[in-house]
């Protein structure tokens, strides 16, 4: 019996030691920094409605026109845009 016992006191030991490793691993991959250059949510998506591309809203450039807003990866796209539509850039770009 005194075998036993010892045999069931150290499989618990085991058993509370990775429940200790599991939880510290756990805690250590919260605090780990995004590598350089990974991508960050920035709020919104949005799509250039020219070459489809998402961006974050943030990024930008608007227009509005006839109160809808209009969303643009760069300036060229949003050239195109206002040239499709027969209009020149009517005021500067807001970001």
């Amino acid at each position: 019996m005194s075998l036993l016992r010892r045999l069931l006191v150290w499989l618990l030991a085991l058993w509370a030691l990775v429940v200790v490793v599991r939880i510290f691993r756990k805690a250590s991959a919260r605090r780990r920094p995004a590598p350089a250059g990974a991508l960050r949510f920035e709020g919104a998506m949005v799509r250039d409605r020219i070459c489809q591309t998402f961006l974050p809203r943030g990024r930008a450039l608007v227009l509005r026109l006839a109160g809808e807003e209009h969303f643009f990866c760069s300036e060229d796209c949003r050239r195109a845009f206002l040239s499709s539509r027969g209009q020149a850039p009517a005021r500067p770009l807001s970001r």
